[in-house]
């Protein structure tokens, strides 16, 4: 560590010591306490988990430093310089080349940079730099960082391994003291280094999954993943097709740096109930006395609160009636809301403390339903074949994972149920679009009510979806959306590949043209709905990875599913117009007056996350040429916009739409800002080119 630097790392906070004991190669607080975890539970899986050690610290870091770039914190981008390395040659584009960056060059000749590759150079202060690789820039200014970073003194070369090691070094620039001193470092710092452990535990994990599930595909001569399923759905008819693909969310979120942040879960917490882990939650259920709850219920009289969970689980009200006669309580006085078990051991005993003692909230004993967990952690599905009925459980869990603690919100429960039979109304009138584009319908909502008490109103409450698995024949897969890039645990490589190849057997073309024509499909089936719900009713879907899932049959897409309704937007203006009416929960902010918050909210999800994310995977795995897929999708608008505008009362909405979609610059989530700047309200946005403007 260079002496300009030491001078400022003066007051030891958290921070600072988290970077002294990465210097003096000692583990964190997380990473230790996995470590103790596996020593008492699962010895067999220490070795992985130390060799994983440093996958996910550079996991998370290369996350890190992807965002910064992307979002400009203290002129990330705008300060940083290309240098371009060609065996020998290093070609530094900046105006002059001063002394200090004859120092900077001369330093890293001598590590031995790769050559054919792309490097970013940040000026942390006169004689400070960091060295960045980067394999290419996507759209939305996606850039990929793929090496070793480098911390580069007069002195030294030091390779950076660890997020804490860089926001260390970066809080202290001078350029950006008063800007940087607002920032909430420490608080990141312990979100980083909290996910890092976990994505390392992650890692340790897959290794030894994958070594099992290659082994019992080898039996049966299976070569990919999809083979395997389709095996399994046919030897197993309890087998949860759809739940196996959302536990492959190995390495969760693709831009997020807290990816795995999982604050305030201890290690068993995070390993017995991630879907990573394979997680299994034993879903329980507490009874609430009705004048301290709200419920709504899509085709049950919302009178009988309970009538549609007894009818799902019958046993649950002989449980409950036998209990509550031991206990002198009247059923017909009490709302059953399922909880999570993490949430009812954690959560519910401090936040409800004095509602237990009153028996205003009465734990349900000896009933528990077996799930498992999705991709989202907190949405479970019940595991064993239990028909129609079999619904996915969305359930509070108060802990921080992204940038969100995963409570649910009044708005969101009370909700469900009025927008499904919104969605529902449309999708009538939309009979054509809605065989390619299904949704998957909320069918209850609970949750706990006090007036001005967020905290009780939001620990407390549960929705009732249908279950994914439900969508499919026998012969289809259906796939969240997140795991179509996660690695194949059969064949090792990503999903989305073995899909391709799949494809191009069944159409009998090369391997680059079906990946092309797949992308093409596709986005064919998606964006339909996506932007007929915009133009013609205002409806902005939260259509961003998690929430989509592809049904694919034979490598080739059939239908999405879409689904989750917590964080659509709906343009009032448009509704009204069709003559359709939604009385949503007082004081819910999915109704607005505002049309570019609904353009942002569509747009960034579907273009930015969800569709940025298939064009980059597919032309990182096939070499296609980025701009050809954006100028597909561009035609793919243009032609539903089309269909569209011969409505001439939609004419006015299609030049407003597409003149938002196709503008030169637009707004990103600024995930990492957002979490230096917890205290800011709202989201916070970086201003990023659109590669759609260029065919406008």
């Amino acid at each position: 560590m260079s002496a300009s630097l030491s001078q400022v790392l003066l007051e030891k906070d958290f921070l600072y010591e988290s970077f002294e004991k990465l210097r003096n190669g000692e583990l964190l607080g997380d990473e230790a306490a996995n470590l103790t975890f596996l020593v008492g539970n699962m010895p067999n899986l220490i070795p992985n988990y130390m060799v994983n050690l440093e996958k996910g610290r550079r996991g998370i870091l290369n996350r890190l430093v992807g965002s910064m770039l992307r979002e400009n914190i203290l002129n990330f981008s705008t300060n940083s310089h290309d240098l371009y390395v060609i065996d020998s040659i290093y070609a530094l584009n900046v105006p002059a080349i001063t002394s200090f960056w004859r120092m900077v060059i001369q330093q890293i000749q001598s590590y031995n940079l790769q050559s054919g590759k792309t490097y970013k150079l940040y000026s942390l202060n006169e004689d400070e730099c960091l060295v960045i690789p980067v394999s290419r820039t996507y759209a939305f200014n996606r850039i990929e960082v793929d090496g070793e970073i480098l911390f580069v003194t007069e002195k030294e070369v030091t390779p950076i391994n660890h997020s804490v090691e860089l926001l260390e070094i970066v809080r202290h620039k001078k350029e950006f003291q008063y800007e940087s001193e607002k920032f909430a470092w420490e608080q990141l710092a312990k979100e980083l280094i909290n996910g890092s452990a976990n994505l390392a535990l992650s890692y340790a994990y897959w290794d030894q999954k994958k070594k099992e599930l290659q082994k019992r595909a080898s039996e049966f001569k299976i070569t990919n993943v999809l083979d395997w399923v389709l095996f399994e759905k046919k030897l197993n008819s309890a087998f949860d097709s759809s739940l196996f693909f959302e536990q492959l969310s190995v390495e969760g979120h693709n831009l997020h740096p807290g990816t795995k942040t999982k604050i305030d879960m201890k290690a068993e917490d995070v390993f017995q109930y991630a879907p990573e882990f394979d997680g299994v939650a034993a879903i329980q259920f507490v009874g609430i006395l009705k004048e301290r709850v709200e419920w709504c219920v899509k085709d049950e009289l919302e009178e009988d609160a309970n009538k549609l969970l007894f009818k799902v689980y019958p046993e649950l009200r002989n449980v409950v009636e036998q209990q509550f006669q031991l206990q002198g309580h009247r059923l017909e006085e009490y709302v059953i809301v399922p909880v999570h078990p993490w949430q009812l051991e954690n959560a519910i005993s401090v936040v409800y403390k004095q509602e237990l003692n009153d028996q205003t909230i009465v734990p349900i004993q000896s009933f528990h339903v077996p799930c498992g967990s999705t991709s989202s952690f907190r949405t479970v599905v019940p595991l064993g074949n239990q028909g129609s009925m079999n619904y996915a459980i969305k359930v509070a869990v108060n802990s921080q994972m992204t940038s969100t603690v995963r409570t649910i919100s009044a708005n969101t429960t009370n909700n469900s149920t009025i927008v499904t039979r919104l969605i529902k109304s449309i999708m009538e009138i939309e009979q054509v679009l809605s065989k390619q584009f299904v949704p998957v319908y909320e069918i209850a909502g609970y949750n706990f009510k006090k007036k001005n008490d967020k905290q009780k109103n939001r620990n407390l409450s549960a929705v009732l979806r249908e279950n994914i698995e439900s969508f499919t024949f026998n012969d289809e897969v259906a796939i969240v959306g997140s795991s179509l890039f996660s690695e194949s645990p059969i064949s090792e490589k990503i999903i989305v590949s073995e899909l391709i190849e799949q494809y191009a057997k069944t159409t009998n073309e090369s391997i680059t043209q079906a990946a092309y024509q797949f992308v093409s499909e596709y986005v064919n089936i998606a964006l339909p709905g996506f932007l007929t719900l915009l133009v013609k009713y205002g409806i902005g879907l939260e259509g961003h990875l998690q929430n989509s899932v592809m049904v694919f049959k034979n490598g080739q897409p059939v239908r999405m599913l879409f689904r989750d309704w917590g964080g659509l937007r709906i343009y009032k203006e448009r509704l009204k117009k069709n003559n359709l009416h939604v009385e949503l929960y007082a004081g819910s902010i999915t109704a607005t007056d505002d049309l570019k918050e609904v353009h942002n909210k569509l747009f960034y999800t579907v273009f930015q996350n969800h569709l940025g994310e298939l064009i980059l995977q597919v032309c990182n795995e096939f070499g296609i040429n980025e701009r050809e897929l954006w100028q597909e999708i561009h035609r793919i608008c243009n032609k539903v916009f089309d269909k569209l505008k011969a409505d001439p009362t939609l004419t006015e909405n299609v030049a407003c739409d597409r003149e938002a979609l196709y503008q030169m610059k637009v707004e990103h989530k600024a995930l990492t800002k957002m979490r230096l700047d917890p205290a800011k309200k709202g989201y916070s946005y970086a201003i990023v080119p659109n590669p759609l403007h260029e065919f406008k």
